[in-house]
């Protein structure tokens, strides 16, 4: 059927990411045009002003691929976590959605073997975007209902495993700041800018818990990097003083 389809393009780029494609998809992708929108990274003749300047039909299929999926994924979780209440269901579909993990999705899913430019996926977002602007073409191309049944059968019944997911922690900042209230604690975030290697600013987080006399720092390219990784050792160490009971 692949050579049959070859008619539609002719040429060997469009035609190797419809092959490949076509292994993620299980179908045949007809709009080739919007289909090449979703791996801009692959055809944009201005890559190296990707980083400022994204594709405005890339853009607008990764919006609509985020509300789909966000969309699927909480009937998904709706049926599935009959328990569970309003905030512990919105907790799970922030981890599944965030973006660290669908750039793990991404890869499980073999959408990194499509670029031809490996370099251009070493940013942490490009995986995520893709995948996303990807949902969102898959929804133009084939309806609602076969975009969910995509989704289910390709990524939640088999990459997700949502028992997992509520018992990891999300952020070790906002874990730590509900400890710290639970217990009434008070919590101190310092964060500064420390010093600036090459094009990048580096900011030190100082955390200090005064009732149980715990103070930890993190350094990240972010305040949000550095306090995160600064609530991250507070937790360890949290965790090795009240002996890995530390939910209580």
């Amino acid at each position: 059927m692949l050579n049959n389809y070859s008619f539609l393009t002719k040429d060997k780029e469009d035609f190797f990411l419809v092959k490949k494609l076509y292994k993620i998809l299980g179908f045949y992708p007809k709009n080739i045009k919007l289909l090449k929108e979703v791996f801009i990274y692959n055809f944009s003749s201005k890559k190296k002003n990707l980083n400022k300047n994204y594709s405005i039909k890339f853009q607008r299929l990764e919006f609509l691929g985020d509300s789909i999926l966000n969309t699927i994924i909480s009937c998904f979780l709706y049926e599935n976590l009959p328990e569970e209440k309003e905030g512990e269901l919105t907790q799970v579909r922030s981890k599944i959605v965030c973006r660290s993990n669908l750039n793990k999705l991404s890869k499980k899913l073999s959408i990194e073997e499509i670029f031809f430019d490996k370099h251009v996926i070493y940013d942490n977002s490009v995986l995520g975007n893709t995948l996303e602007a990807l949902i969102g073409f898959i929804y133009l191309e084939i309806g609602y209902t076969k975009c969910k049944n995509f989704i289910y059968k390709k990524i939640l019944n088999y990459h997700v495993d949502i028992i997992k997911l509520k018992n990891e922690i999300f952020s070790y900042k906002v874990w730590i700041m509900e400890w710290c209230q639970k217990k009434k604690f008070v919590i101190n975030f310092n964060t500064f800018k420390e010093k600036q290697e090459k094009n990048k600013i580096i900011y030190l987080s100082k955390l200090k818990i005064l009732e149980c006399n715990i103070k930890t720092k993190g350094i990240g390219t972010s305040k949000k990097k550095s306090e995160e990784v600064s609530a991250k050792k507070a937790y360890f160490v949290i965790k090795k003083i009240h002996k890995n009971k530390i939910y209580g």
